[in-house]
């Protein structure tokens, strides 16, 4: 049943870009692009593919989480409806990342519908450098409070911080405290080589080793024993507040890899450093060759492409 590669890695979680819309103009993944009003338009998976694709997939592959992102997921209307066939097609785990900025009332329809966990991307506790990475002027605290509502609905809740030198290095400690006061996992990302600002990572790259360096300021902690598969390596203070550091380029974890993605047109990719994609095709031995080109397009090392993460589940 599973496509496996010579290191042993499978397909297991399935992270799907409902849509490559998104409100935000954030630096690090589509810098300018909500000044031009993107979110208001754009195409968006239907249900019927994502359950269709999921059916598909299923023969083949033992897919443990369904992770819906973009873009923006909470752009599409019917994001309740994705979660609830995915719950319907018995995902063991139902997972959404978002910016925080949704409607009322949201959270509480996709804890009925059957999701299990949000992931909430906090780059920023400060209103000005909040701004100036998201591309935005909205409040903060909106997207504070939205993660309290989250947590106040029962679902399991992560926090992702993306790191760029010259924006919200300042950040990192008072975002530990502030996750860690909740008893919140925090996950400090290092910029990833994609898309827009591939050509300017080196201007604005902040290391694992940097970030450990700023934490060891006021912080004491020890690594944790992660799983092979976990993209995040764990580390936990004196204080008990754990945080994560995804070190795509100093500390790859590519050999763990067990992620497949899929864009809004239902197409899938196998890696994040490869732009091809593959049809899930309705005949059996298209859709092996799919998922078996898919695992071949997979990296031992991250290199980063072209392509913007919204667009493949970012």
């Amino acid at each position: 049943m599973d496509i496996v590669d010579a290191y042993g890695r499978k397909f297991e979680v399935l992270r799907v870009s409902v849509t490559s819309s998104c409100g935000f103009g954030c630096v690090y993944c589509a810098p300018g692009t909500a000044l031009n009003g993107e979110g208001a338009h754009g195409s968006f998976l239907s249900a019927e593919l994502l359950r269709k694709n999921i059916l598909l997939l299923s023969r083949k592959i033992l897919l443990k989480e369904i992770h819906l992102t973009g873009g923006e997921p909470t752009l599409h209307k019917d994001l309740p409806k994705l979660v609830q066939v995915a719950k319907e097609e018995k995902i063991p785990n139902i997972a959404l990342t978002s910016n925080g900025f949704f409607r009322d009332g949201l959270i509480r329809d996709l804890k009925l519908a059957g999701l299990d966990r949000m992931n909430f991307s906090l780059d920023s506790l400060s209103q000005e450098s909040f701004s100036l990475i998201s591309g935005k002027n909205l409040p903060v605290i909106r997207l504070l409070n939205r993660i309290e509502e989250a947590i106040g609905e029962g679902l399991e809740v992560k926090l992702n911080c993306t790191v760029l030198k010259g924006y919200n290095e300042e950040q990192i400690r008072p975002i530990l405290r502030w996750a860690g006061e909740r008893n919140l996992p925090i996950r400090y990302l290092e910029l990833m080589k994609m898309g827009p600002l591939r050509a300017k990572h080196s201007e604005l790259f902040f290391s694992a080793a940097k970030i450990k360096e700023e934490l060891g300021q006021e912080f004491d902690f020890e690594s944790e024993n992660t799983p092979i598969e976990s993209t995040a390596k764990y580390y936990r203070t004196s204080e008990n507040y754990r945080f994560g550091i995804i070190a795509n380029h100093t500390e790859p974890f590519c050999d763990g890899c067990n992620r497949l993605r899929m864009d809004h047109l239902g197409k899938i990719y196998g890696c994040l450093s490869d732009f091809r994609s593959f049809p899930v095709s309705e005949n059996e031995s298209e859709l092996e060759h799919s998922l078996d080109q898919a695992m071949k397009t997979k990296k031992n090392e991250f290199t980063g492409s072209e392509l913007s993460m919204k667009y493949i589940g970012g």
